[in-house]
C-alpha cells in the first residue's frame, strides 16, 4: 500500500532473488582434468566437511589480534560513489608462511566479511609484494573460495586485482572451470591506480599504502618512457549526459526540463519492465554498460525496444536500462540532493517515526528546482515498480537500499556506513509518501 500513513518507516529488507554465482557441485568437476593442478583442486572441492578442519564454525569466538596486527584487511566504510562499502587486501603484508596459521586467516578473512556481505560490497585485492615466502598453497585457496560460500558471493559487485602478475592468470586459469560466467563477470584485472579509481567511480583518491603506491609510480614512470606528454583531457561534448553536471546537461538540451536519457529510461522501464523479477537489483555486464553511456555521450539514441541486439531479451534490455539511471545519479559529480543539503538531511535519523515523511517533504522542498524535477521523476518511477512488487519483487524496502546511496550519498565529505540505513529511510518515505511530499 502507498497510501499515507499506512507505512512508517524503512525495514532492511530480506534479499531473497539475488542470483547465485555458484555452480552446482556437478557443475564444478566439469572440465577440471584439463587444468594443471586441478585433480588436486577438486578433492578439495569435492570434499562435505572440510569446513569443519578449519576449526569452528563462529568466526567472532576467536582471538585474531595476531592476524589482525599485519593489517592484511582494511574495510573503507563509504566506499565508493554509491556508498558501497570497499574491502581491501595487501599482499605484500602476508607474514611468512612459516609464521601464519593459514585456517586461522581463513577464519579471520569471513569474521572481516560478516561485517559488511549483507550489503553490496566490492574487493580490492592489491597483488604487489606476493612472493613464494608469503604466498598460501593452492589448496587453501581453494578451500577459501568454496568456504566464503554464496552468501559471501551474492553481494559482491566486483573484484579488482591491481597489477596482476602471471602468477594470477595462472590461478584464474585453474579456477575458471568452476566460477560461473555472472561471477566471471565481477573479475576485473586493473594495471594501475588511476585505472582502478577511474573504474570504482571514486570521487576523490583511494588512500592505498605507501609500498602499493610507490610500486605503482615506478611501473607508471617505466610505461611513460619514451611517451612524451600527456594529452590534455577532452571537453566533454554537447550531446554528453554522463560524467557531466545537471547544469551541464540541462543547458544543452534547453527543450527539457529533465535530462532526455532520463525520460527515456524511465519510460521503457515503466512500460516493458514493470514485471521483471529483481529490476533495479540485478547487475549487469559493466562492457555493455560502458559501451551504452558511450553511445549516449556521443548523442545516439539507444532503442531498447526495437534494436535488433535486444529482440527476445527483454530482461537483458530492462537490467540495462536500470543499471544506466543508476548510473546516470552518480556519474553527476554530486547527488540529486546535493552535497550542501547532505548534513541536514543526517537530522532524519533523529525525528519520530510518524514525523519522518514530513522532514523529507520540507527537504526535498529546498531542492534547487532542476534537482526537485529529477528526483520528482525517478521517485514516480519507483513507486510504480513498487506497486507491482508481488511480481518483481521489488517492494519499497528493496528499492530504497537500493536508491537510497545512489540519490543521497554526498561526493564532498566522509560518511561512516551507519548512515546508510538513514538514507535508505529517506529513500523509503519517497516512495510510500510520493503524493504528499512532491506538491511544489
Amino acid at each position: 500500500p502507498m497510501a499515507s500513513g499506512a507505512v512508517d518507516d524503512f525495514v532492511e529488507p530480506e534479499d531473497g532473488f539475488a542470483d547465485d554465482d555458484l555452480l552446482s557441485p556437478d557443475d564444478i568437476n566439469v572440465g577440471l582434468d584439463s587444468v594443471p593442478g586441478a585433480p588436486h583442486a577438486r578433492s578439495y572441492l569435492e570434499r562435505e566437511d572440510f569446513e569443519s578442519e578449519l576449526g569452528s564454525v563462529d568466526p567472532f569466538s576467536e582471538d585474531f589480534q595476531d592476524i589482525a596486527q599485519h593489517d592484511i584487511v582494511e574495510i573503507i566504510a563509504d566506499g565508493d560513489r554509491v556508498g558501497r562499502p570497499i574491502i581491501v587486501f595487501y599482499a605484500y603484508r602476508l607474514p611468512s608462511n612459516k609464521s601464519i596459521d593459514h585456517d586461522k586467516l581463513l577464519r579471520y578473512l569471513q569474521a572481516t566479511l560478516d561485517k559488511v556481505v549483507d550489503l553490496d560490497y566490492t574487493i580490492v585485492y592489491f597483488h604487489y609484494g606476493l612472493r613464494s615466502h608469503n604466498k598460501p598453497p593452492v589448496k587453501w585457496m581453494v578451500q577459501a573460495y568454496k568456504v566464503l560460500d554464496r552468501r559471501y558471493k551474492k553481494n559482491l559487485k566486483a573484484l579488482y586485482v591491481v597489477h596482476p602478475t602471471r602468477f594470477i592468470r595462472v590461478i584464474h586459469t585453474l579456477f575458471r572451470p568452476f566460477i560461473s560466467a555472472k561471477f566471471e563477470d565481477k573479475f576485473n584485472c586493473v594495471n594501475s591506480l588511476v585505472e582502478l579509481e577511474k573504474a570504482l567511480d571514486l570521487t576523490r583518491q583511494l588512500n592505498v599504502s605507501l609500498p602499493v603506491r610507490e610500486h605503482d609510480a615506478t611501473q607508471r614512470r617505466a610505461s611513460e618512457v619514451g611517451k612524451g606528454s600527456l594529452t590534455p583531457p577532452t571537453p566533454p561534448r554537447p550531446s554528453q549526459q554522463f560524467d557531466v553536471t545537471l547544469e551541464f546537461i540541462l543547458a544543452h538540451h534547453p527543450d527539457h526540463d529533465v535530462p532526455p536519457i532520463v525520460l527515456d529510461l524511465c519510460w521503457f522501464i515503466e512500460n516493458y519492465c514493470l514485471d521483471i523479477e529483481g529490476i533495479f537489483r540485478k547487475s549487469a555486464n559493466v562492457g555493455s554498460i560502458k559501451r551504452l553511456r558511450e553511445k549516449i555521450n556521443r548523442g545516439e539514441k539507444v532503442d531498447f525496444v526495437h534494436d535488433p541486439e535486444y529482440t527476445d531479451k527483454v530482461e537483458t534490455a530492462a537490467h540495462h536500462a536500470a543499471v544506466l539511471l543508476k548510473t546516470f545519479l552518480r556519474s553527476l559529480g554530486e547527488p540529486v540532493t546535493t552535497n550542501e543539503l547532505y548534513n541536514k538531511l543526517t537530522d532524519l535519523s533523529e525525528v519520530p517515526k510518524l514525523e519522518k515523511w514530513k522532514f523529507v517533504r520540507d527537504f526535498v522542498a529546498l531542492l534547487p528546482l532542476p534537482n526537485y524535477r529529477l528526483l520528482k521523476t525517478v521517485v514516480q518511477l519507483l513507486t510504480k515498480v513498487a506497486l507491482n512488487s508481488q511480481i518483481n519483487l521489488m517492494n519499497a524496502n528493496n528499492l530504497s537500499v537500493v536508491f537510497g546511496p545512489n540519490l543521497a550519498w554526498p561526493t564532498d565529505q566522509q560518511v561512516n556506513i551507519a548512515q546508510l540505513g538513514n538514507l535508505n529511510n529517506f529513500c523509503y518515505q519517497l516512495i510510500v509518501h510520493y503524493e504528499e511530499i512532491f506538491t511544489k
